[in-house]
């Protein structure tokens, strides 16, 4: 039987095409962020992995998310108010440039025995750039399509973003096991240099409502946050499931001693990091033009990800690896779901002139949650232990759905057809 090729494969699935067929400057956009995210997943893997390999503490690799949240705290927020004051094509360059001189530094360092401190600031310098990097990718994505494919292009990102966080993990455990952790960095440099490259070739990308940078305009994205209590609870719903429920930080330490008899470290942290991601990637297959169908969009957030907290608790319960990687697949498919819609919600209720701030606000929760939930697994296992940390982040994560749900009525009755549609007057501070 004739093979088909990966774009007819990709066209026979539910996933809704329209944005790359409609929009040559989205489908540049597109392949540029599938490059780089995968280069992106092999440089997380490889950080994780080293720190354990010169620690052997899962409270060490803890860190190195603590350390990137302080830069991601604020440079996310400064990140959006830049991405709505300047031409977003430039500033998208210029990112490029120097995540590529970054993760070529941690290349060459690695090379060595470096100090883990070198890497925690690396690793933070990183963070700092990510923050500016990721609010300015989801600003301009609404400048490359019409509204009516919209949908379309936050389900196709969410379709790269998953693309990348399956086969990063996948490449950098091979490649750290085959050739040389300074071979995982110096791909990710590489996939930089190929999305400076493509961002080069877009069209200006000067926000509708120019304005001039100021510090105080950061305030405005989240001055809209705030009084969109349905968006907020998009925000603090990701924030619960990300800092309860995220074990990736004791993954090194399930490598080498729960998994120890499955295969080499580094392929073992690479399958259990990528399990999540291949779940919320078949989740979006399986999903397709249904987005476009849901109606009850909060309602559909909520749930969801008390299912990634339930299938994060039965992860944690199961000493067996593939019955594990299985219950973060699933959990990966909730959260995917989750994320569709949240980014979704964002998206509809924010006029343009914010959405480079709102958007920073966004990045700054999907940034930051992690890295707060990689210390809290870190800490949580040396005082727990590695399995018992795991079940009780899980159910803490239904937990928090439960009283969210209770507290947030806006969100958990949002729908598709009506929206909070504040301007940017209406949420300006009161004129004494």
């Amino acid at each position: 039987m004739a093979r088909r090729s990966p774009l007819a494969l990709l066209r026979s699935s539910s996933i809704d095409l329209t944005a790359l067929r409609n929009s040559a400057p989205f489908r540049r956009l597109f392949s540029a962020q599938l490059v780089s995210s995968i280069g992106s997943q092999v440089t997380t893997v490889a950080l994780m992995f080293q720190i354990y390999q010169i620690t052997k503490s899962s409270f060490a690799v803890g860190m190195l998310g603590l350390v990137q949240v302080v830069p991601i705290l604020v440079f996310a927020l400064v990140g959006g108010a830049i991405a709505d004051a300047v031409d977003r094509r430039k500033l998208l360059v210029f990112i490029q440039l120097t995540m590529l001189f970054t993760t070529g530094t941690l290349a060459v360092l690695a090379l060595g025995s470096p100090p883990v401190w070198a890497l925690y600031v690396i690793a933070a310098v990183h963070a700092a750039l990510y923050s500016i990097d990721g609010p300015t990718r989801s600003a301009v994505i609404p400048m490359l399509v019409d509204d009516e494919t919209l949908r379309s292009a936050v389900q196709l990102r969410e379709v790269l973003t998953q693309s990348g966080r399956v086969f990063g993990p996948l490449i950098g455990g091979a490649l750290i096991a085959t050739v040389s952790l300074s071979a995982a960095y110096t791909l990710d440099a590489l996939s930089f240099l190929f999305a400076m490259i493509v961002f080069f070739g877009l069209p200006s990308l000067v926000p509708t409502t120019r304005r001039r940078f100021e510090f105080s305009s950061i305030t405005e994205g989240l001055r809209y946050v705030r009084a969109s209590r349905a968006l907020s609870g998009t925000f603090a719903a990701d924030l619960i499931a990300m800092i309860a429920g995220m074990p990736r930080a004791v993954f090194p330490a399930m490598a080498a001693t729960t998994f120890a008899t499955v295969g080499p470290d580094s392929i073992v942290v690479g399958l259990l990091n990528a399990a999540p991601a291949f779940g919320a990637l078949a989740g979006l297959l399986m999903l397709g033009g249904l987005t476009a169908r849901v109606e009850r969009e909060g309602l559909v957030v909520l749930v969801s990800i008390a299912l990634w907290g339930l299938a994060i608790a039965l992860f944690g319960l199961s000493p067996w690896f593939i019955p594990g990687l299985i219950f973060l697949a699933l959990a990966g498919a909730a959260d995917m779901v989750s994320a569709v819609f949240r980014q979704t919600i964002l998206l509809d209720i924010v006029p343009d002139e914010l959405r480079g701030r709102t958007s920073s606000v966004h990045i700054l929760v999907v940034s930051g949650g992690p890295p707060i939930g990689d210390f809290e697994a870190g800490a949580a296992a040396t005082f727990f232990g590695v399995r018992t940390s795991i079940v009780l982040g899980g159910g803490a994560c239904m937990a928090g759905m439960a009283l969210l749900a209770a507290w947030n009525k806006p969100l958990r009755t949002h729908t598709r057809s009506h929206h909070e549609t504040l301007t940017t007057s209406e949420v300006a501070p009161a004129k004494p």
